[in-house]
């Protein structure tokens, strides 16, 4: 039987509900959400919060964006609001969290008022795209959503390939992923330009090595809080990285170079990179090389 991770890439939705019905365990109630959403079920992903709300909490970097995102896209921002003052006053877990409670009030006042402004002129969202500020481009990005992308194909190949911002010029793409638009485009990627046919990419966040990655992080890494921000550092990689994908032969080296910044970010003490290289018998410049482009790509 395939993972829930690989059953959701696969958009198998119906099978995760099948096999989640009955479960209580934290992973797979994050899964039992996401296939509602895919499906378009939006209020029975609420439910499945409410009705397991104490088991997700041990995990708010991810229920926190996911809670916020469910409400926004139902357009209910005064709800949004309200949880948000709730989670606040929780207890605190981590970096991570403070830092996602501390940007999210933006993202909710941000989708309240893309709800207001979808009439927006064609004219008026190409300057959008245009702009050199990164809220604006997002706000463009999430706007195309509802848009004929091909109406805006030279605006959006501009972003793609002039764009100063590597995060931004890899969610154009994956846009375009989405919107599976079948032909070959210029895209400037982290190391260069390349011709890419968006149709026949594949997504991020998918894929054996990425996969194993995250089953790794989640069962070597030390604490819960290390992990958590672990997934997050390499899904960031791999965003930053898009459309190129993670070396399976690179895994261990990766995930060294994962934990190191994670240790770093939460301000824990460890040896130098090559050290910590030795210690565990992999590639030293490898791992090095993955830990300077984590910075690069964190820093984005």
């Amino acid at each position: 039987m395939d993972s829930l991770k690989s059953l959701y890439d696969k958009k198998q939705y119906d099978l995760i509900l099948k096999l989640t019905a009955t479960s209580e365990e934290e992973s797979d109630l994050f899964y039992r959400i996401a296939a509602f959403t895919g499906l378009g079920q939006f209020e029975d992903a609420l439910f499945v919060i409410q009705d397991h709300q104490q088991v997700l909490e041990k995990d708010l970097a991810t229920l926190i964006p996911i809670h916020i995102d469910l409400l926004c896209t139902m357009e209910r921002f005064d709800q949004a609001y309200s949880v948000l003052d709730y989670y606040s006053n929780l207890p605190y877990q981590s970096q991570v969290v403070e830092e996602i409670l501390r940007d999210i009030k933006n993202v909710i006042a941000s989708e309240e008022k893309k709800t207001k402004l979808y009439t927006i002129s064609d004219d008026e969202l190409a300057k959008y795209l245009s702009s050199e500020n990164k809220e604006d481009v997002l706000y463009a990005i999430d706007l195309l959503k509802k848009r004929d992308i091909f109406s805006f194909l030279p605006d959006v190949v501009k972003v793609m390939t002039t764009n100063q911002n590597q995060i931004l010029r890899s969610l154009m793409l994956i846009l375009l992923v989405d919107k599976e638009v079948d032909r070959d485009l210029p895209f400037l990627a982290f190391d260069g330009p390349l011709t890419v046919n968006p149709k026949k990419a594949a997504r991020p966040f998918t894929g054996d090595t990425f996969n194993t990655l995250v089953k790794r992080i989640s069962k070597e890494f030390d604490d819960l809080t290390l992990s958590q921000n672990g997934i997050q550092i390499l899904s960031n990689l791999a965003l930053y990285i898009y459309p190129h994908t993670l070396e399976n032969e690179d895994v261990d080296e990766i995930l060294l170079a994962v934990k190191l910044t994670a240790m770093k970010y939460l301000g824990m003490k460890f040896d130098s990179v090559e050290q910590e290289a030795k210690k565990v018998q992999v590639s030293e410049d490898k791992v090095i090389y993955y830990f300077k482009l984590l910075k690069i790509a964190l820093e984005e």
